[in-house]
C-alpha cells in the first residue's frame, strides 16, 4: 500500500500545473520546465484545458516539429482589488505564439503573438507583452501554445503592475539605443566607405546594414525596422539565409582587410569557388526549414570563423594595430554568436546575463571593426608614405628617405675626425650598360649590385643603421638610378672603403657579357658651410667625379671642389650657347705618307673660341660634352660644318682621306646613322674618302644599336679608324667590332719612342698588328726627327704632329694643298 500511495504522489506531482506564487513575480526569468503537453492534433484551447500536462513533456532541444501547450496556474486573489500580471516573452521569432486566459474554465482572452501571425489587438508594438488579470474567486490559467520551424525557447518573466513601466521603459529604451547605436555606427561606416572607397569596407558596410536586421529580429525591435507585414513575414522565414550572406560577407570582408590577395595567394585565387559555396548555402537556406537549415548553417559558422582567424594569423602581421582589433572584434563576435547558439540549443540558460550577449558582442565587434579600419587606414597611409619612401626596383631606402627621414641637419664638433659624414658611390657605367642590353637587363644588374653593396655592409657596426620597415635595418640609401650612400664617421672611411672594394670590383655576367661597374666613390663631412643632408650630397658627388681621375679609391671634399664645379658648369652653359648659335668651328692638321711625306688625308679637329673664356681647350670641354650628352649635337655639327665644307671644296678629298672624330656614344645613339648618311647625300660626298675616328673607350658589340649604325655606315662606304689606339680596356674588341681599316697610335706611344724601351716595344706590336689585319697604321704626335725616324723605321705608314704640320684653319689647308700641288707639277 505504502509504494502504491507513493506512486500516486508522484503522478499527481508530475500533472498538477506550474503553481504561481508571489515570489515568482519579479521580473526574472523561469528557468524551471513548464508544465507541458504535447499536441497531436489540432484542438481548442477549451479543450487544451482539459489536458494533462507534465513538465517531463517539456521540449528539451532548442528545435522540434511539435505544437507545445504550456500552463501556468494562478490561485484566487480573494479579495475585491484587481491584480494583474504581465508576462514577457523575450522569444520574437516563434512562427507561432499563442495565449489563452481562462478564469476557472470560461475563456476570457486570447492574443497571437506569433512571428508569422497577424496580431489580433491594435495596441502600439511594445514586443510580447501579456497581461493576466487575475480571478478573486477562480483560479487563473494562462495557456501558451507555441508551434515554429526556427528555435521554440521560450524565455518568459512575470512582472507585476508596480514594476511594468520601469519593464517597458528600460526595454524600449534598450531598443532605441541599441537602433541608434547601430544606425550611427552604419552612417559613419557608409560616410567612411565613400570616402575611401576601399574594397573591403564595403562588405563591412553591408554587414553591418544585415546585422541591425538580425539584432532587429532576435531582439524584437524589427517590425520598427520592416512595417511591412508581409516582408518581416518573408524575412524571419528565411532569417538563415540573411544569416549566411551575413556570414559571406564577413569572409569577404576579411580577404580584403587581412591583404589575402598579398598573403596566402591560394584563397585569394579560389575566392569565386567560396563565393559559390555560400551562394549555394543561401539557395539551400531557401529551400530547408530553419531546424533542418540549423546544423548546416552552424557548421558553415564554425568553418567561416576558423577560416578568417586563420587568415588572420597567417598574415604574420598580427603585432600591427589593425590586426589586433580585427582578432578582437572577430573573438567577440564569435563569442556572442557561441552564446546564442548555446542559448536556442538550451544548453545554457536564457537570463539577465546571457540575453543581451550576441547584441552586446554585436556592437563591439561593430566598433572593434570600425576601429580596425581606421587602424588599417593609418598603416595604409604609413605604407604609402613608406613607399614614396622605397625604392621599388632594390627595396632599399631612396632619395626621399635621405633628404626627409635622415636628420636634416647635424651639429658640427670639433673634432672632425669623429664628424658625421655622407659616402657616395656612384656606378658610373650604368647609362652605358643601358645603351648595351636594354634598361630592363641593366636594371636588374644595378639592383644585384646595390643588394650586394647593402649587404656587405651589414656586418660593419661603423656604418650608421637606417630605420626601415618593420624595424628592420639598412645600411645602403639608393639616392638615385646608379648612386647609393651610407653614413659614418669620418675616420671609419679608410677602414670601410677596402673592405667594400672587392663588392665593387666583383663582375657580374649579363647575357654572357662579363661586367664590372667603374665606380666613383665621393666623401663629404658636416661643415658649417653644408649643415644638411641635401648639400653634403653635392658636396659627395662633386667629390666622387674628382675621384674618378684620382688613384686613390675615393675622394673627400673640398672647397676647391665646388669652385671646379661651378666652373665646368659655366663651362658647358657657354658651349651650349655657342653651339646653337654656330660659335664654333674646326681645324684641320695634316697626315703624311712617312715614305714620300706626300699630304695623304688630314684630320678634323674641334675649336672653340669663346668670346667670355677665349680659346677653350678640347681637352676641356670635350669630356665635359660626352659626360653630359651634349656631345652628340656638337658631332652633328660638325658632320654638318665638314661635309659642307668638302662641298664646296671637292679638292679637299682628291686623292685624300678626311678623319672626323665620333664618340663612341654617337654610335650607341638609335637613328645616328641615318643622320650621317642624310648628310652625305645632302653635299654629295663620296663615304670612302671619309675616315670615322672612334676614341678608344668602352665600346659594346653586343649592343644592337650598335651593330645596326655599324653596319649601316659601312654599307654606304664609310670607313672606321680607331683613335688613342691601346689606352682603353677594349683595344682588341673595338678591333674586332670595327674592322678598321687605320689604327692610330696614341701620343703616350709616340712620346720619346727614340728613348723609351717599353714604347718602342708597345708600338712595334701595334704596327705588326696592323699589318696583319690590312689596317694603316698611323702615329700621332710625332714632335721631333728623331721620333719620326723611329716610328718609320717601325714600319709605320702614317705620321701626324707638330713636327710636320700644326692643326690650320680650312683655309691654310687649301692654301697648302694648292702649294704642294704646284709644287709637285
Amino acid at each position: 500500500m505504502k509504494i502504491v500511495l507513493f506512486c500516486l504522489t508522484l503522478i499527481i506531482m508530475s500533472i498538477k500545473a506550474y503553481g504561481i506564487d508571489r515570489s515568482d513575480v519579479n521580473g526574472t526569468y523561469l528557468n524551471e520546465p513548464l508544465p507541458t503537453w504535447i499536441e497531436n492534433e489540432t484542438i481548442s484551447p477549451t479543450q487544451a484545458l482539459n489536458q494533462v500536462y507534465l513538465t517531463e513533456h517539456y521540449p528539451t532541444s532548442g528545435f522540434s516539429n511539435n505544437a507545445y501547450w504550456h500552463k501556468l496556474t494562478f490561485p484566487a486573489t480573494g479579495h475585491s482589488n484587481a491584480t494583474t500580471y504581465y508576462l514577457k516573452a523575450s522569444n520574437f521569432m516563434i512562427d507561432e505564439l499563442n495565449f489563452y486566459l481562462f478564469h476557472g474554465t470560461s475563456l476570457v482572452k486570447e492574443w497571437a503573438r506569433g512571428d508569422h501571425q497577424t496580431w489580433n489587438d491594435n495596441e502600439t508594438y511594445e514586443g510580447i507583452w501579456i497581461p493576466i488579470t487575475l480571478d478573486t474567486n477562480e483560479t487563473t490559467r494562462l495557456l501558451i501554445r507555441r508551434s515554429s520551424s526556427g528555435p521554440i525557447l521560450l524565455p518568459i518573466a512575470l512582472y507585476d503592475q508596480s514594476m511594468i513601466d520601469q519593464a517597458k521603459k528600460q526595454q524600449n529604451t534598450l531598443w532605441v539605443m541599441s537602433m541608434t547605436a547601430l544606425v550611427l555606427l552604419l552612417g559613419y561606416n557608409i560616410l567612411i566607405y565613400l570616402m575611401t572607397r576601399e574594397r573591403s569596407f564595403f562588405y563591412y558596410v553591408l554587414f553591418n546594414a544585415g546585422l541591425i536586421l538580425s539584432l532587429g529580429f532576435i531582439l524584437g525591435f524589427s517590425r520598427y525596422l520592416v512595417p511591412n507585414d508581409r516582408v518581416h513575414e518573408w524575412l524571419s522565414v528565411n532569417i538563415l539565409t540573411l544569416h549566411s550572406i551575413l556570414l559571406w560577407t564577413v569572409c569577404r570582408f576579411s580577404l580584403s582587410f587581412l591583404n589575402i590577395e598579398k598573403h596566402h595567394p591560394f584563397f585569394w585565387t579560389h575566392r569565386f569557388k567560396m563565393d559559390a559555396i555560400f551562394a549555394a548555402l543561401v539557395v539551400i537556406s531557401g529551400l530547408l526549414e530553419e531546424n533542418k537549415m540549423a546544423p548546416i548553417f552552424l557548421t558553415m559558422q564554425i568553418a567561416g570563423s576558423a577560416l578568417c582567424t586563420y587568415w588572420a594569423f597567417y598574415t604574420k602581421s598580427v603585432h600591427t594595430l589593425a590586426t589586433r582589433l580585427y582578432l578582437f572584434s572577430w573573438s567577440i563576435l564569435i563569442l556572442g554568436a557561441l552564446t546564442g547558439s548555446l542559448i536556442y540549443w538550451e544548453l545554457i540558460p536564457y537570463n539577465s546575463w546571457t540575453e543581451y550577449a550576441f547584441l552586446l558582442s554585436s556592437l563591439c565587434q561593430l566598433l572593434g571593426f570600425s576601429f580596425a579600419y581606421s587602424a588599417r587606414i593609418r598603416q595604409l597611409n604609413e605604407d604609402r608614405h613608406f613607399t614614396n619612401l622605397t625604392d621599388s626596383l632594390t627595396g632599399l631606402p631612396n632619395r626621399q628617405f635621405l633628404l626627409t627621414v635622415l636628420p636634416s641637419s647635424w651639429h658640427p664638433i670639433d673634432d672632425k675626425s669623429n664628424a658625421d659624414c655622407l659616402v657616395l658611390i656612384v656606378l658610373s657605367g650604368h647609362y652605358s650598360l643601358i645603351q648595351a642590353v636594354g634598361p630592363a637587363k641593366a636594371d636588374l644588374a644595378v639592383k644585384q649590385m646595390f643588394i650586394n653593396i647593402n649587404r656587405a655592409l651589414m656586418p660593419m657596426h661603423e656604418v650608421q643603421n637606417m630605420p626601415w620597415l618593420e624595424d628592420s635595418k639598412v645600411k645602403l640609401i639608393r639616392a638615385s638610378t646608379n648612386n647609393g650612400v651610407f653614413v659614418t664617421k669620418l675616420r671609419n672611411v679608410e677602414h670601410i672603403i677596402p673592405k667594400l672594394i672587392p663588392t665593387l670590383e666583383k663582375s657580374l655576367s649579363i647575357e654572357g657579357l662579363e661586367f664590372s661597374y667603374p665606380i666613383k666613390i665621393g666623401v663629404a663631412t658636416f661643415s658649417e658651410s653644408a649643415n644638411t643632408i641635401e648639400r653634403l650630397y653635392q658636396n659627395a658627388q662633386l667629390a666622387a667625379e674628382v675621384s674618378q681621375h684620382s688613384h686613390d679609391d675615393w675622394s673627400i671634399f673640398n672647397t676647391q671642389m665646388k669652385t671646379d664645379h661651378k666652373y665646368h658648369l659655366h663651362v658647358l652653359s657657354l658651349l651650349n650657347r655657342d653651339l646653337k648659335t654656330g660659335q664654333l668651328n674646326f681645324a684641320v692638321q695634316p697626315q703624311l705618307d712617312l715614305n714620300d711625306q706626300r699630304i695623304i688625308g688630314a684630320e678634323v679637329l674641334l675649336r672653340w673660341h669663346c668670346k667670355e673664356l677665349g680659346n677653350v681647350s678640347p681637352a676641356l670641354f670635350i669630356p665635359l660634352a660626352e659626360k653630359t650628352g651634349l656631345i652628340v649635337k656638337i658631332t652633328q655639327y660638325i658632320f654638318n660644318a665638314v661635309f659642307l665644307w668638302v662641298s664646296e671644296n671637292p679638292d679637299v678629298i682628291k686623292d685624300r682621306s678626311l678623319s672626323i672624330n665620333i664618340s663612341a656614344k654617337d654610335l650607341l645613339q638609335p637613328g645616328f646613322c641615318d643622320k650621317i648618311v642624310e648628310l652625305k647625300q645632302r653635299y654629295k660626298v663620296p663615304a670612302n674618302q671619309i675616315l670615322l675616328e672612334v676614341t678608344e673607350t668602352a665600346i659594346f658589340d653586343d649592343s644592337s644599336i650598335f651593330k645596326a649604325n655599324l653596319s649601316r655606315l659601312k654599307e654606304h662606304g664609310f670607313n672606321f679608324s680607331i683613335d688613342d689606339f691601346g689606352t682603353g680596356y677594349s683595344s682588341m674588341r673595338n678591333v674586332i667590332s670595327l674592322s678598321p681599316v687605320e689604327i692610330k697610335l696614341d701620343r703616350m706611344f709616340v712620346s720619346s719612342i727614340d728613348t723609351s724601351n717599353i714604347n718602342h716595344i708597345l708600338s712595334d706590336c701595334i704596327i705588326n698588328l696592323c699589318q696583319k689585319i690590312h689596317a694603316q697604321s698611323i702615329a700621332e704626335g710625332i714632335e721631333t726627327y728623331e721620333e719620326m725616324r723611329t716610328v718609320k723605321a717601325l714600319n709605320c705608314e702614317i705620321g701626324q704632329g707638330y713636327y710636320f704640320h700644326k692643326p690650320m684653319t680650312p683655309e691654310d689647308y687649301l692654301v697648302l694643298l694648292r702649294e704642294r700641288n704646284e709644287h709637285t707639277d
